[in-house]
C-alpha cells in the first residue's frame, strides 16, 4: 500500500474540488466517498494519517476530530483549501 502524503493529498484535492459539493467528499477516500474508510487506501504508520495531513493542510488543529468541512464550515473550509493549494504550488 502507498503512504498518504501531503504531494498526493493536493493532487486529490485538485480533482475533488471539481465536484459538485466537495464537502460531500473525503479526498483520501476510494472515489472521495465520505462514508468509505480512507484506510482501505493507505498506510500510515504513526501519527502521519490520512486525517492529520488533511487538517494540517487547511490549518486545523489536530486536537480537532472533525473534517475541515464539518469544523469551518463549507465556505469557510472551500476558501482555506483553495488557499492552501495555491500557497504551496498545487494550482500552477
Amino acid at each position: 500500500m502507498r503512504k498518504y502524503t501531503e504531494k498526493i493529498h493536493g493532487a486529490r484535492l485538485l480533482k475533488m474540488m471539481e465536484k459538485d459539493d466537495p464537502c460531500a467528499c473525503c479526498p483520501a477516500a476510494p472515489y472521495f466517498d465520505s462514508y468509505l474508510n480512507s484506510y482501505t487506501m493507505w498506510c500510515n504508520p504513526s501519527a502521519s494519517s490520512a486525517c492529520d495531513i488533511c487538517k494540517e493542510f487547511v490549518q486545523l488543529d489536530l486536537m480537532y476530530s472533525q473534517c475541515p468541512c464539518d469544523e469551518f464550515g463549507k465556505q469557510e473550509a472551500i476558501k482555506r483549501t483553495w488557499i492552501a493549494l495555491e500557497e504551496k504550488g498545487y494550482l500552477k
